[in-house]
This record gives structure tokens, sequence and C-alpha cells, in this order.
């Protein structure tokens, strides 16, 4: 067996691990695409650095999602399957290999771009804390920010597991368990927000149904829910669709910020996004970051699974007068936002 092929074979291994206990399809389809290497190599033509299984299960997703019609949409909820995800790999793979060319298009031609909003249960308390640090309406600059729901987490409605509740009537209702003995600083009203923009490589316009089916399609089709909420909050944002810069966050980050009102924060954040970068890529953000906060006070929530960690972490690094002062790891979190275990003292 290949580096490559083995790594394939590892990778898919991995995902089905992810997937345990959250998605019993996916573990269940992991684990043997991990052992098939006929179907695992359709994702070998993939972009760089772009997770194969996501890419794989993405587009036939995709494909369900648009309407094919095949007995494998049995047993994907999304679409109204029912039956048990234990029996779906003979359906899965013929699947493939009845939809290859299809599959191997999407796979050679879309990016992981996940806009996760349940996320944002997790970044809502990390938001409050740069309130409390700065006292200034924020100015969000989110770096990946695909289609942009996240930068709205202000117009969606928040209900954790102790009971608290925040923000605005809304028909996309974020939910997230607390665990730890921490409480997290939960607003009992939504930050004030003096502007929006994202950057993303490859923007994704709200507008566009093909594009925002993509991102459909990358929820994993157990969590109905997930879906239901993404679609909530796409109608927010088609109300007002955000403003996003097409473009290198090393390229187009500074200029953005200086244009920050100086009345408000600049607040930069990111999830799930650096990690699809290089260790080149990731130590030049972060000197970009250390000259940014040498010319004005700002914020910086990161919400990534890097390295050796055991799963993704919250940090928070506050910015004032030129330095650095305060980098905090405020919590740990389940990587679709599903629960937050605070860890930073009050």
């Amino acid at each position: 067996m290949s580096v490559n092929n083995e790594k394939l074979r590892k990778e898919f291994a991995f995902f089905a691990h992810v997937c345990k206990d959250y998605c019993p399809l996916y573990e269940a389809l992991s684990a043997q695409v991990a052992e098939d290497e006929p179907i695992r190599n359709l994702t070998a033509g993939g972009p760089k650095r772009q997770p194969p299984s996501n890419m794989l299960f993405g587009a036939v997703h995709f494909l369900l999602l648009s309407g094919v019609e095949h007995p494998l949409r049995e047993y994907y909820p999304t679409v109204g399957g029912t039956r048990p995800a234990a029996d779906a790999y003979p359906a899965f793979r013929d699947f493939c290999q009845q939809f290859e060319p299809e599959i191997l298009h999407l796979v050679a031609n879309r990016l992981v771009q996940t806009n996760e909003v349940g996320r944002c249960g997790v970044l809502l308390p990390a938001f409050s804390s740069v309130c409390s640090e700065f006292n200034r309406p924020l100015h969000l600059l989110e770096v990946g920010s695909s289609s942009g729901l996240n930068l709205f987490f202000d117009q969606y409605h928040y209900e954790y597991s102790n009971g608290h509740q925040a923000g605005p009537d809304s028909a996309a209702r974020v939910v997230t368990e607390l665990r730890g003995d921490l409480t997290p600083p939960l607003p009992a009203t939504m930050p004030p927000i003096a502007g929006r923009i994202g950057i993303d490589l490859a923007p994704v316009d709200v507008m566009d149904d093909d594009a925002m089916r993509w991102l459909e399609s990358l929820i994993w089709p157990d969590m109905v829910e997930r879906l239901t909420l993404f679609r909530a909050a796409r109608a927010i944002a088609i109300k007002s669709p955000p403003r996003i810069l097409a473009g290198d966050a090393m390229d187009l980050l500074p200029e953005v910020f200086a244009s920050v009102a100086t009345d408000a924060l600049p607040c930069v954040f990111h999830c799930h996004v650096i990690y699809q970068m290089d260790r080149q890529w990731r130590t030049r953000f972060g000197a970009l970051l250390t000259e940014l906060g040498s010319q004005r006070d700002f914020a910086h929530i990161s919400l990534e699974w890097l390295g050796d960690d055991p799963g993704p972490m919250l940090h928070f690094t506050a910015y004032h007068r030129g330095e650095p002062i305060r980098c905090t790891k405020l919590a740990e979190a389940h990587h679709h936002g599903r629960w937050l275990k605070w860890v930073a003292p009050r």
C-alpha cells in the first residue's frame, strides 16, 4: 500500500472515531470506506489540505439533496430516510460506483467550507468576554467566513442547558449543553455590533442556491436539527447579505482592519479554519496579529482543533496599547458546538 493510500485509510478510520456517538451513519460508512481502496481513492484528486472524508461524504450528500434517486436515500434522515445506518454500506458503495463521474467532479472542484451555526453557542460567551474587556461595540472581522452566517450571531436565539436564554425570538435557535463546574459569561443582551466583514479564499453567496446546497451537504445527515438551523440562519442573512471579501486574510486583513471606525473595536475571529493552513501560514498569521495589535486595541477569538489537542479549543487574546495583555484559553468544545466546557476563571 502506498504512503498516500495508507494516509487516506487512516483519515477515514479517524473520521469514524470523530463521528462516534454523534453520527451513526458516517461512523459506519467511514469505518468501511477505510478498508475499501477503490471507494476511498475517489478522494485522491481533491484539493490539497481538504479533508477527504468531508469531501467524499459531502459529494454524496450533495447529490442526494439535489434530488438524485437511489436506494441510498433510505438511509439519510436529511432526505427522509429511516433505515438503520449499520446496513447502509452496500447502497453507499453502489451509489459511489453509479455516480462516480459526478462525485469525482465535486471532489475536485469544491472546498470544505462548513458554516456551522451551532458554534455560535460557543462563540457567544467569548464575544461577551470581549465586551466586558473593552466596553465598545464590536466590528466583526471573520477569517474563513464561508457564507458569513456566523457574522449574524446576535440575531439568533440561544438556549443553554442551565436554563439561560439570550438573543431575540428567532427561528434560528442555537442549543448548547454546558459541561464542567464553571459557568461561562452568558449575556442578558447581545453585544453591540458596529459592523460585519468576512474574508474567505472562496466566498459563498447566500443568494446562490447551488453554493448553499454544498454547505448543506457538509452537514452530517443524522443531524436534521443542524440543517434546520442552517436554513433558518440563511433566511436571516438573505435579508441583508453579508460583505465577504475574496482572498487570503494575510493580504486583506490589514486594510480591512484599518477601515474600522475608531469608536469600534476590531474583533478578528475564526472557527475551524486555520487548521487547513500549513504551519508557515499560521506562523505568519500570528505575526500579522501582533503587528495589528501594535496599531490599536483589538480582540482575537479562535475556535480551532490544532495539533495534538484532544478537541476544539476556544481562545481569546486581548491586545491593548500595543501589547497582548491577555491570552486565555476560555473553553473546550464540541466541533459542532453541541457542548461547551468553560475553563477560564471568572
